[in-house]
């Protein structure tokens, strides 16, 4: 049996638009000249078995607007059968492989002029490297939302992001994500019984106040649902006023705005179904004539910032503890300033703290002597928001846990001085998930179990490989992605001895970065670092297997559409990272897959998409050809599976499945290897393009300068 070594790349957020593409594809092609339209025509015609099409049809057309892509599999329809799908992608790199030099570099040019006009990232950019091997090996669309992804079936679906991605990639069938357990546990009746959430709630009747938060967005699938579902808000409410019987004057909520998942000014504005979270959240409270539980208004930059940035921490503590923020009168003051932010050019992200006071002020205007709330010991404080790694900072700041920041704030280079943090303050704490192993033990509750996904290649890998060691590389923004998430909810490796990981500090206040907002001003981020930490392991040779993230296209995506052209410089940032790395892996005898963790940077907005990514598969050296699928199609769960047939592992690793999962699972949520290997006396080549496997280079398929 083969015993081989993989190289695993994640882009955060890198994902492709059949819809814009399409767009793009239609004004370059409208755009060519009479003699390259004729060059592109007759290399379409050579390779058009049958009768020739006629000039101007629509088949000449449209093949060769398919042929002006700069990525040959972003031109398949999703679920494609394999057959149909190598048969139109050996053409497409036949046609290209045609043309000439200059005529490539001539589409290349009307392809960039119009994703620059359109504002579609992917094509903006100069990607030789990428789009050389995506075209030459071979390149699958891939499912990174919805169901895909673990989540409720909802249309439109629900957006994939980083933590059910990097899930998925490392499990061996669908990990079914919190957010969905929450939902169905509500359409049971059960989210009404749960016992954490119940006794925390039951505790304001008669020792305090009820104090909770909720990001506001996750109504439906395009809109979040990345830390919070509106359901579950939904849900929450019902228990606390009709189950429970709380009085409004008893319960007191922060409203985060999001910002990120959603439009950049959707607190106070409707864009299509979705929006206007504060209009809806008004009338919602308002059928308990709870619309003065309001108390507290902040941004997620603030209220759940990850990279442990003391500044915010600092203000998110200071306005739920010390009522320390502006102060605006009721739901009509919220507006008002949220309006006036927004004129200034802040998003709801980055929204200052408001206190929020119902008196007599009027017009917004706050009336001085209303009062101010704020936790105070005995109070209960219930976390709406379900994912892990933004939860963390604001709750041990408000269960006290010092050590526990100050771990994390260390470990990213810039320790805290926490001077601001009280000790006294004694509430009971209870979160709608488990954020982390630590903060459990030190008082906070969780009402939904987070429990390890059982099927992680990770988890398993000690057993699959007793003498290697992996390794997980990242930056410090997303260092739960290379580590709590694709171990498969593990906050600490299951053998420490099969682990190397190494977090690269994210840029800080030295470089202008104060919140997620400004990485605008460093669109490499910490790529160049990263690159040197695993072409150092690739060298040393000891891991058998190599995972790395970056993180460039989804933090930059995210400021979407003001930061265009920062987007593009952060995918050409990828772009070079990867040239080096893929000839380095060649050489060192490594195969890499290339994926992503769900779509951002392709949308012209802030928040994540539903739309498929591309997972690319490139031997060091021997032969491959796609696996035994229906459709030319991937599933982020076959990536592990994947990884078993290059790593020589696939039988003990269907053993492994069937001991720890011996249920039946849908055959559609289970995970299957995208490839086989090619024998070399069977005489099967590679499919994926014009026949060819380079791991980089200038081949003919791709035109140069896009």
């Amino acid at each position: 049996m083969r015993q081989g070594r993989a190289l695993l790349v994640v882009f955060d957020g890198l994902g492709f638009s059949r819809t814009r593409s399409a767009k793009v594809a239609d004004e370059a092609y409208a755009a060519l000249s009479g003699s390259l339209r004729e060059h592109l025509h007759a290399a379409v015609s050579e390779q058009t078995p049958g009768d020739q099409p006629a000039p101007g049809s629509r088949e000449l057309s449209e093949l060769g607007k398919l042929a002006l892509y700069p990525v040959h599999a972003e031109a398949l329809a999703t679920e494609t059968p394999v057959e149909t799908a190598r048969s139109l992608l050996d053409r497409l790199a036949a046609i290209r492989a045609r043309l000439s030099p200059e005529d490539r570099a001539a589409i290349g040019a009307h392809i960039q002029q119009a994703a620059l006009a359109q504002h579609y990232v992917p094509w903006a950019a100069e990607s030789p490297a990428l789009d050389n091997a995506r075209n030459a090996n071979l390149s699958f669309p891939t499912h990174a939302s919805g169901k895909w992804a673990g989540f409720e079936d909802l249309r439109p679906e629900v957006m994939g992001n980083s933590d059910t991605g990097h899930q998925q990639i490392g499990n061996l069938w669908v990990a079914p994500q919190t957010a969905l357990e929450i939902s169905e546990a509500i359409a049971s009746g059960a989210f009404f019984e749960n016992r954490a959430l119940v006794d925390t709630v039951t505790q304001a009747l008669a020792s305090g106040h009820l104090n909770f938060c909720f990001l506001l967005s996750g109504v439906g699938g395009s809109d979040g649902r990345v830390h919070s579902c509106w359901n579950h808000l939904e849900a929450f409410l019902e228990l606390v006023f009709a189950r429970v019987g709380l009085s409004p004057n008893q319960v007191r909520m922060e409203a985060i705005l999001d910002g990120r998942d959603s439009p950049g000014d959707s607190a106070i504005t409707r864009h299509g179904d979705i929006g206007d979270y504060l209009g809806r959240l008004q009338a919602l409270l308002g059928r308990y004539g709870a619309e003065e539980s309001l108390a507290w208004v902040v941004g997620r930059g603030i209220a759940m910032d990850r990279d442990y940035r003391e500044a915010n921490c600092k203000a998110g503590y200071l306005l739920l503890t010390q009522a320390l923020g502006d102060k605006v009168n009721g739901f009509g003051g919220v507006r008002e300033a949220v309006a006036a932010a927004h004129a200034t050019g802040i998003t709801d992200h980055d929204m200052p703290p408001m206190v929020v006071v119902h008196g007599n002020g009027g017009d917004g205007r706050a009336d001085g002597d209303a009062p101010a709330r704020t936790i105070r010991a005995g109070d209960a404080f219930v976390n709406l928001n379900f994912r892990a790694d933004r939860q963390r900072a604001t709750t041990a700041s408000l269960i006290g846990h010092r050590e526990f920041l100050q771990n994390e704030s260390s470990t990213r280079g810039r320790p805290w001085a926490m001077e601001w943090l009280e000790d006294g303050l004694d509430i009971r704490y209870c979160g709608l998930a488990d954020y982390h192993p630590d903060l459990a033990a030190s008082g906070m509750e969780a009402a939904f179990a987070t429990l390890p996904q059982p099927g992680n290649f990770l988890g398993l890998f000690s057993e699959l490989f007793p003498d290697d060691t992996y390794s997980l590389i990242g930056e410090s923004t997303k260092s739960a992605h290379v580590g709590y998430f694709i171990r498969g909810r593990r906050e600490d490796p299951p053998d420490e001895r099969s682990e190397r990981r190494t977090i690269v500090p994210s840029a800080g206040e030295e470089s202008g970065i104060r919140s997620d907002t400004d990485f605008f001003k460093t669109p490499a981020m910490k790529a160049p670092e990263i690159v040197d930490l695993i072409s150092a392991r690739l060298r040393d040779g000891r891991d058998r297997l190599i995972v790395c993230n970056f993180s460039n296209c989804d933090m930059l995506g995210h400021l979407l559409p003001a930061r265009f052209s920062e987007a593009v410089a952060a995918y050409e940032a990828l772009d070079q990272a990867v040239g080096g790395l893929l000839l380095e892996a060649s050489e060192c005898g490594y195969d890499v897959i290339l994926t992503s963790d769900h779509g951002n940077v392709e949308e012209d907005g802030p928040a994540h998409s539903a739309n498929e990514i591309l997972t690319t598969i490139i031997p060091a050296s021997q032969e491959i050809a796609p696996g035994r699928l229906g459709a030319y199609q991937a599933r982020l769960f076959d990536i592990p599976w994947t990884l078993g047939t290059l790593l020589g592992v696939e039988e003990r690793l269907s053993e492994l499945a069937t001991r720890i999962n011996p249920l039946p699972i849908a055959s559609e949520m289970t995970g299957n290897t995208l490839i086989r290997i090619c024998a070399a006396q069977d005489g099967t080549g590679p499919v994926a393009t014009a026949g060819d496997l380079h791991p980089l280079g200038t081949e003919p398929n791709v035109a140069p300068g896009k």
